[in-house]
């Protein structure tokens, strides 16, 4: 698993966010969004989604008063398929910084929201839609800084 966290600073909404996600972490992931005021229904939701151990999946809960978002994207089957999941998942947490912030989902801000996620979290998901050698490398460097979950 790797964990990033980033600031979007136009908005001061915070995500920390969870790739390549097992079973395994789980229960430190599901932690993090009670921790942010997630709770009853979408707390047991996003714990079953993350206890099926189905890949291609994601959760992506905000707290809209604190401007704090977990976002989980799974181990995926291909880089087709993370690519989908990521963009699925950037499009909840944009939806959610609009909602909170009384922005209209039917304009231009929404895709420029899309935007800045994208630009924040490039470095870590890139290397998730690539085969190369050295983007394989980069991954495991992440995870190896993400040592606190790796235990």
């Amino acid at each position: 698993m790797i964990v990033q966290e980033f600031t979007l600073e136009r908005y001061n909404w915070h995500c920390k966010t969870f790739y390549a996600v097992t079973t395994y972490y789980k229960d430190a992931i599901i932690d993090e969004m009670y921790n942010i005021g997630c709770d009853g229904d979408m707390l047991r939701t996003a714990y079953e989604n993350m206890s099926s151990g189905k890949l291609n999946t994601g959760v992506t809960y905000s707290n809209f008063r604190d401007r704090r978002t977990v976002m989980v994207i799974a181990i995926t089957s291909s880089e087709k398929e993370f690519a989908k999941s990521w963009r699925h998942e950037c499009g909840h947490m944009a939806t959610h910084i609009c909602q909170a912030l009384d922005i209209t989902p039917y304009g231009e801000e929404i895709q420029y929201i899309g935007d800045d996620i994208i630009d924040k979290m490039w470095e870590y998901a890139q290397p998730l839609m690539c085969k190369c050698g050295c983007c394989k490398k980069k991954v495991k460097q992440f995870k190896n800084q993400s040592h606190e979950f790796n235990d």
